[in-house]
């Protein structure tokens, strides 16, 4: 079983849609196993801007990882095509085990 991170901005878009929303539907239309998108309370990424979207008057987009987890031959047949969605940033691959 692999588990696989990304992180990404609330209002990021994909096909004029938010881009959080199409991936999870890819990943359901074909049948991963579990996804789930977490966001977060206070986030940077490399440019080393503080996205802190709870501030009053701030219009900074919160910061959400989506995190998903299969079969590894499975993870590799959609890992392709969401490297090209993201089109920047990390994508963490982790090992895991099931009980």
């Amino acid at each position: 079983m692999v588990e696989i991170k990304f992180f990404l901005d609330e209002n990021d878009l994909y096909q004029d849609k938010p881009k959080h929303e199409y991936i999870m539907r890819y990943l359901m239309h074909h049948s991963i196993m579990g996804a789930s998108i977490f966001s977060a309370i206070i986030g940077y990424g490399h440019a080393h801007h503080l996205h802190h979207p709870q501030n009053l008057g701030n219009v900074d987009e919160n910061p959400i990882m989506i995190m998903f987890i299969d079969e590894e031959v499975k993870v590799e047949q959609v890992l392709p095509h969401l490297k090209e969605v993201l089109d920047n940033g990390l994508i963490v691959k982790t090992k895991v085990e099931r009980i």
